[in-house]
């Protein structure tokens, strides 16, 4: 469990220890979250969480997560380098590049039971076979954190769809324009023969959810 807690200029987030600079959660966070551990950090899509949990695990791990994704940290990629910004990259802020298909590649492999699937583009050709990304259990579990994203978290304007959803939202910052708006996400829920994983992206278009 990590505490975000309201800060001096009136935001919610958090002040860690050798870094100058506070964590703030988005603004349209009125409250804050107290002291959550991951489930309740996912749904509500708290920075403060995820910034002080990579302070506690260290470059190295998140970079070693990212790397079967095809994820880039930071220019160079190095530990050294993630370090520099280390509470912004757990958040997926900072130098964090990622692409729509990417982020679908994500929800894709925690529907398939933490098998990350080959993509191909439809006139390329070709397939490959899946490799792992987390174990089957992990994956389950973060399933069902992604679907209490939707069913009360930040995606809960999907929580009346007919079809039961999983899924993340996510606010990139832009410098000098409004954040991008993202949405990554699996369905059906439950037990399924097959599965669907999207990834929305919605340009300048403020917060995630």
């Amino acid at each position: 469990t990590f505490t975000c807690s309201r800060l001096s200029d009136g935001r919610n987030g958090a002040r860690i220890a050798g870094w100058g600079r506070p964590v703030r959660d988005d603004v349209l966070d009125r409250t804050p979250h107290g002291t959550i551990g991951m489930h309740d950090a996912l749904a509500v899509s708290c920075n403060a969480y995820f910034a002080q949990l990579a302070v506690r695990i260290g470059p190295e791990a998140l970079i070693n997560a990212a790397q079967p994704l095809g994820l880039s940290l930071a220019r160079g990629n190095t530990p050294a380098q993630v370090r520099d910004a280390l509470p912004q990259v757990g958040y997926g802020q900072g130098e964090v590049v990622a692409t729509p298909l990417r982020m679908a590649r994500i929800a894709a492999a925690i529907a398939a039971d933490g098998l990350v699937p080959d993509v191909r583009w439809v006139m390329s050709g070709g397939t490959g076979e899946p490799h792992p990304f987390v174990t089957r259990e992990s994956a389950r579990l973060i399933g069902r954190y992604m679907r209490d994203v939707v069913l009360t978290g930040t995606g809960r304007a999907l929580s009346g769809h007919p079809i039961a959803i999983a899924g993340k939202t996510g606010t990139a910052e832009i410098a000098g324009a409004p954040s991008h708006a993202w949405f990554i996400g699996f369905a059906p829920y439950g037990p399924a023969t097959r599965r669907v994983a999207i990834a929305v992206l919605i340009e300048n278009a403020g917060y995630g959810g």
